[in-house]
């Protein structure tokens, strides 16, 4: 957490708006884990990284917070969120 709070540091000293998120949080908290178990080399580690399985997390959280919100809307009786056609930018 340490090298997070690090680079939210230097990010910040580039812009204001650059602040660590829950998923970079969550990464480097992964990261901590992997190399203070002793379990993990470092090339084992580096290759765990390289794959993407930090993708992978981020995508499921995402993807639990997407079905959250179906039912959600399915208990409030609500229609599914669609967002207006005339605001959708299609570039070629």
């Amino acid at each position: 957490m340490e090298y997070a709070v690090e680079v939210e540091t230097y990010t910040l000293s580039k812009a204001n708006n650059l602040v660590l998120n829950v998923d970079g949080a969550i990464g480097t908290l992964f990261l901590d884990l992997l190399a203070g178990s002793g379990m993990f080399t470092k090339p084992e580690i580096d290759e765990i990284v390289d794959i993407g399985y930090l993708n992978g997390l981020f995508v499921l959280a995402r993807s639990i917070g997407l079905i959250g919100h179906t039912f959600d809307q399915k208990r409030l009786k609500q229609p599914l969120y669609r967002h207006p056609w005339e605001d959708v930018l299609y570039t070629k």
